[in-house]
């Protein structure tokens, strides 16, 4: 058992810790349908803190497990955004149990060339903020505070994160997590509506989303969000199904692929179905399946078209056709976007400064409502040349890690290289139509949690272990 798994448990009460932290989570369920969405979140988040003291494994998965839910309170900052806060304290905790083990803080947080480019781009936001013309923009910190939350789960799990095992149970907890994502999304359908339970977890919704037009949200906050989501975790349920050696992960990644995939579509998005399809040949074309893996892959296709035809009500018209005021306004923005750019090349206007600055460029625009629908001009318009030149190679550099874990005949390497090179390959095709970072923090934080997976097997890689420690080199 490693020294790590030795604080874990160390950090139990007594005989009956489980038996709390169960009775906790109960009273949090049982709240869901008896109180108010405040009185719920209170619940989860005093269950995770109580995790969090039992034993702090069962925190980490809790807070991965609750990705796709993002309650906001009506409470002053920062007690309104209570997941943000539990993302630094992820971080904290990390800390505070590598402190414990004697691991060494330089070399988690900037050992790598890879670690000191990921800060050095978050220094680059918030300096592209302070000298901007906006730097006074609250909403603009708001921005960067939710970014360094990305972050914190990034550097959490990636010093978090030592063992064969941890891998895998994170892989299945996101699967997991996703099967529910879906599960509520065609229960939206059924009832052709956000939904009652909807409403209750996000009230605020309510004035802000827009009517229902059969475009399913689950438990995010856009339809657009929900498809991006979706992408970063399809390539990982495909990966499983197909190169998983034991049958509890195959089947888990089948069943998420097959529901997610349909979910995908319910969300009505073009951009999000051609980032599938994308990421669908990269995947495929590492992959190199064989014919029980295609066999796998073509079943799971077919219940997810199956479920699509007995769930869509018949007046749905399938995917949402892009009509003339869409491509007015998606140009508007894109040319909003560039003229930022031309007027700010170097450092930008300033990271997260977009919205409150498009009504400027587009006469009659109502503020604070947009973003440029593409990561590569909004980039460039908050970030300028520097701050776009500093993510490409980020992202270059994380899609390099891909290639090589993609390659290697180990199965956990396999599944978490071409899981992130997936992601990856999703992310910057859909990119091209949105920008879902500063919108979806369920989004972002996911996006950097693969990120970490496949930065600590990359490391692992490197130091020529034939696997990671603690469990042989098949994937469970």
């Amino acid at each position: 058992m490693s020294s790590h798994t030795q604080t874990i448990h160390a950090g139990r009460i007594g005989g009956t810790g489980k038996e709390w932290l169960i009775a906790a989570f109960a009273v949090a369920t049982v709240s869901l349908a008896v109180t108010d969405s405040t009185f719920l979140a209170v619940a989860v988040c005093a269950s995770l803190a109580i995790a969090a003291f039992l034993r702090f494994e069962f925190f980490v998965y809790g807070m991965v497990f609750l990705l796709p839910w993002y309650p906001l309170l009506d409470f002053r900052p920062p007690l309104r955004d209570p997941f943000l806060l539990l993302r630094f304290a992820l971080l904290a905790g990390v800390w505070v149990f590598r402190q414990r083990q004697g691991k060494s803080f330089v070399e988690w947080a900037i050992g790598s060339r890879l670690k000191k480019g990921i800060l050095a781009f978050a220094g680059l936001a918030v300096v592209s903020v302070l000298l901007s013309n906006q730097h006074a923009n609250i909403d603009a910190y708001r921005s960067l505070v939710r970014l360094f939350s990305y972050l914190a789960v990034f550097f959490a799990i990636a010093g978090w994160l030592e063992s064969r095992q941890q891998f895998t149970d994170i892989v299945k907890i996101i699967l997991i997590s996703t099967v529910a994502v879906a599960l509520f999304g065609f229960y939206q359908v059924h009832q052709e509506g956000y939904s009652d339970l909807y409403f209750h977890l996000y009230p605020s919704q309510e004035d802000a989303l827009e009517p229902w037009t059969g475009r399913i949200t689950s438990f995010l906050f856009h339809f657009n969000s929900l498809a991006g989501y979706l992408n970063l975790v399809l390539p990982f349920s495909l990966v499983s199904m197909t190169v998983a050696h034991k049958s509890t992960l195959r089947i888990l990644g089948f069943i998420c692929h097959s529901l997610g995939v349909a979910a995908l579509f319910f969300t009505g998005g073009r951009g999000g179905v051609i980032a599938y399809v994308g990421m669908l040949l990269v995947s495929i074309w590492f992959l190199k399946p064989k014919r029980m893996a295609l066999t796998r892959l073509i079943l799971s296709l077919a219940l997810a078209a199956s479920l699509v035809l007995v769930l869509e009500p018949r007046e749905a018209g399938g995917l949402r056709e892009v009509d003339e005021y869409d491509q007015q306004s998606r140009l508007a923005v894109w040319a909003a976007a560039g003229m930022m750019f031309l007027g700010h090349p170097v450092l930008g206007v300033g990271y997260g400064n977009y919205r409150s600055l498009y009504g400027d460029y587009i006469p009659g625009a109502r503020p604070d409502e947009l973003d440029a629908h593409n990561l590569y001009l909004q980039f460039l318009a908050e970030t300028g040349i520097i701050g776009f030149l500093v993510f490409s190679i980020l992202v270059i550099a994380f899609a390099g890690m891909a290639l090589k874990l993609a390659r290697q005949s180990d199965p956990l390497y396999r599944l978490i290289g071409v899981g992130m090179g997936g992601a990856l390959a999703a992310t910057l095709i859909h990119g091209m139509v949105d920008y879902l970072f500063n919108v979806s923090p369920q989004f972002g934080a996911l996006f950097w949690l693969v990120l970490a997976l496949g930065t600590v097997a990359f490391e692992d890689y490197k130091k020529g272990q034939a696997s990671l420690p603690g469990l042989n080199s098949t994937t469970s």
